[in-house]
Formats: structure tokens, C-alpha cells, sequence
């Protein structure tokens, strides 16, 4: 009887020591805290364009035990400052947390300032985003050059309505639907102003409007459109006009 009884406290007394052995690989830190890790930080500017906007991004992030920024899902924050948010605070780098002289996986906030002079919103609409989707511009030529355009001879540049140019659409790839949005039943359009260079590849994109979640995901997979080139007089030239991108999470 009394074997038993010392059997049960050692194996108590072994589960003890197990489990204050255990150790998590995954800890949240202070946004505080993980500032004084930085060792290189990018200063996130302002978007390119004519969009000026002031504002705070809130990023999610998670850190690996090497100190790279894995992972962002965005919080909150203007849908113009997102793209740019996201690419400069995955080149952030941080010295490898430590608990108990282990590197950790961290889990933190990212806050970002932008100081950028604001632009009235564009009017309406587009999902859940206030701001919305601005008329669309008539098609005309557009000079890359100012001053140097004239009606004789052909523009660098021209503007083409989305239902003309969507006919020269070759490959779409479709957005991946953010898990996130997902969970929170978020639905929407995206739309975005792109210029389509001579050989129909998406060369620049610029947000106007869309829900905050969505627009990432958006931007991503436009990316990766391809046009047949816009023929003027028989010469490929350069093509702005604007795209939008549905989310639904209906069959």
C-alpha cells in the first residue's frame, strides 16, 4: 500500500516538473516592448499619385523567432495607405524576442503615420468603404509629357472607359478572399485606377476605393491582368482607365 502511495506522489511529482518544462513558442508583446527590438525600419512615405491622405495604419503582426515580420492583417486604417502600409512594414526587422533565453514567435500591433496632404473623398459608395467610387473620366488622351501633346501626332498616353478595355482583357486571375473578411462577412468592390503599358501589362495601381480588408487582395491579383495592347493609328500606346474588383461571398 505504501509503494502505491510513493508511486502516485512520484509520478504527481514527475507530471509537475513536465509540466513547468513546457514552454510556449508563440508569446503577444507590447507594440512598446517590440520597438525597443527594431533594428531596421523603413519610413512608409506617401502613396504615389496624386493621393494625398493623413492617417494611421493598424497592422496585426506576427514575428518570427529570427526577427522578420511573417505575417499582417490588417486592423484598420484609409484604403489608400494600406498597400503601402503593408510593403513597407514586411521590411521591418526586429532583434529575436527572448523569454527564458529562447527566441519566440511574437504576436504585436504595428501603428503607421502617414502625414500627407488630404484630398477631398471621391463621392458614393463601394462596399462597406465610405468614399466610394468616384464618376468614371470620359476617354481622351492623357500626356505623359505636358505640353509637348498635339492632336497630329500620337499620345503616350490614352484614357479608355473599364467596358472598352475590358475587352481587351486576356487573363484575369481572381482575388484570393482574405480569411479575414471571411470571418467578418465582409463583401464589396474594389476599384482601382491602372495604367496598362504598350505591351498590355498592368504597370502602375492606384486605389480609389474599397473596404479596407478587401483592397490588398484586390490590388494582388490586378497585378497579374494582361491586355492586348491598345492600338492608336496602328501603334501601341499606354492605357489608364479604372477596374473593379467584386467580393462576394455568395455562390
Amino acid at each position: 500500500m505504501l509503494s502505491r502511495t510513493l508511486i502516485g506522489i512520484l509520478l504527481c511529482c514527475t507530471a509537475g516538473v513536465t509540466a513547468a518544462q513546457v514552454r510556449p513558442t508563440r508569446v503577444r508583446v507590447s507594440e512598446k516592448v517590440m520597438e525597443s527590438l527594431i533594428i531596421h525600419k523603413v519610413d512608409p512615405g506617401c502613396p504615389g499619385g496624386t493621393a494625398r491622405i493623413q492617417g494611421q495604419v493598424i497592422l496585426k503582426a506576427i514575428i518570427d523567432k529570427s526577427g522578420k515580420v511573417e505575417n499582417l492583417d490588417v486592423i484598420s486604417g484609409h484604403p489608400l495607405l494600406l498597400p503601402l502600409a503593408i510593403e513597407t512594414a514586411k521590411q521591418w526587422t526586429y532583434k529575436p524576442y527572448l523569454l527564458n533565453g529562447d527566441p519566440m514567435i511574437v504576436e504585436t500591433q504595428l501603428h503607421l503615420d502617414f502625414h500627407c496632404t488630404a484630398l477631398p473623398p471621391p463621392q458614393g459608395v463601394a462596399g462597406d468603404q465610405p468614399g466610394g467610387i468616384p464618376p468614371e473620366p470620359p476617354e481622351g488622351i492623357v500626356s505623359s509629357t505636358p505640353g509637348q501633346q498635339t492632336h497630329t501626332s500620337i499620345p503616350n498616353r490614352v484614357r479608355i472607359a473599364s467596358t472598352t478595355i475590358e475587352q481587351r482583357l486576356r487573363h484575369k486571375v481572381a482575388p484570393d478572399y482574405p480569411a479575414q473578411a471571411k470571418a467578418q462577412h465582409i463583401e464589396g468592390r474594389v476599384v482601382l485606377r491602372i495604367v496598362i503599358d504598350k505591351q498590355g501589362t498592368v504597370a502602375n495601381i492606384q486605389l480609389i476605393s474599397g473596404h479596407p480588408i478587401l483592397a490588398p487582395a484586390a490590388i494582388d491579383a490586378v497585378k497579374q491582368w494582361k491586355y492586348d495592347p491598345y492600338l492608336l493609328n496602328n501603334q501601341p500606346v499606354e492605357v489608364e482607365t479604372q477596374v473593379m474588383v467584386i467580393f462576394t461571398l455568395k455562390p
